[in-house]
Formats: C-alpha cells, structure tokens, sequence
C-alpha cells in the first residue's frame, strides 16, 4: 500500500472579549475532547494554533489544559504553532508590531511548552508578499496559507503537494498550502 504524508493542524480562536459561554462551550465540546482524543492516539502527530486570548483564559480557568498540551510536546507528538498573539491581520499593522506580536506569542510558547515555534499560523490566512522578512526575523521557519493563492497564481491543484519556497530580502520561508477541501 503507498504511503502518504499527511500534515495535520488545528486551529482555534476566540475573539477578545467574547461571552464566557461560549469560551465554556468550544471548551467542553471541541478543545478538551480533541486534545484527549489525540493523547488516546500518540502514534498521530499534529500542529496546533491556540490564540493568545485561549491561551490566556486556558491559564486562568484550565491551567490543566496547558499541562495536556505540554504532555503531547514533550512526547513528540504536538507542534505548537504561533501567530500575532491577539491575531492582528499582520499585512495591515506596522512591522513593528508585526514583530512585537509574533514575539509575544513566542514567547508564552518558550516559557509554558519550553520549544521554541517553528511555524505560524496567518491570521484569517491573509497572505502578503511583504511578509516573509518579518516571520522569518520572527525566528520561524515556516507558515500555512490557502491553496486560493497558489491557484490564483496558476498552479494547477493537483501540484500543491509538499511545500513551496519564497523570500523576500534573502529572508527565506516555506509556505505549505491548505487544502480548501479538508479545512
């Protein structure tokens, strides 16, 4: 039988300020049972992207969610992904706070999952040529965008398989596309 190489992310959000039930309910009906269904299946490796308003309200009303995750890095089978840390749209806000972001996201990473990101999820998937000098002072390696671009750009579908290469001012990223039909 062929194998096949399968890369697996979540991601999961809440706006800043949204209501404490519904923060209650995507916990009890989607984060919790997910990261438990995965730890119940440690051959399966995945990447996860928590928003820093998660990751906030994870420490202050489930500290035990955190020890989860760390539970599923620390035996190889979680990457976890960062982002801006409050999920700016990065093309529209100043590099500067582009970088002060990302770093702010780094940052919790380091100090609660102890690794350092590798990659970064793109807030809302917006994707700009400008952004590769950024992510990659930024410390990453790598992001995940739409496979809308690619096409737009005139690869055939069938070609988005792997990941691609780009840069700007020598700053070199790769860029894995997400296939629209399994997000």
């Amino acid at each position: 039988m062929k194998k096949i190489k399968f890369l697996f992310g979540v991601h999961c959000h809440q706006p800043v300020g949204n209501f404490e039930h519904i923060f209650n309910e995507a916990y009890d009906r989607s984060y919790l049972p997910f990261i438990q269904t995965m730890e119940r299946h440690p051959k399966i490796k995945f990447a996860v992207h928590y928003s820093g308003v998660l990751y906030d309200w994870f420490l202050l009303k489930h500290p035990e969610f955190i020890d989860l995750l760390n539970k599923l890095v620390r035996r190889g089978q979680l990457e976890i992904m960062t982002a801006g840390y409050y999920e700016p749209i990065l093309p529209v806000i100043p590099d500067g706070d582009k970088l002060g972001q990302i770093n702010m996201q780094n940052e919790f990473i380091k100090q609660h999952f102890g690794q350092a990101p590798r990659g970064l999820w793109l807030t809302e998937r917006i994707w700009e040529p400008q952004l590769p000098k950024i992510i990659a002072k930024a410390g990453l390696e790598y992001l995940t965008v739409d496979d809308y671009h690619f096409i737009s750009a005139g690869l055939p579908s069938d070609q988005l398989r792997g990941y691609y290469v780009t840069e700007e001012e020598g700053a070199v990223l790769k860029i894995f596309p997400i296939n629209i039909q399994l997000r």
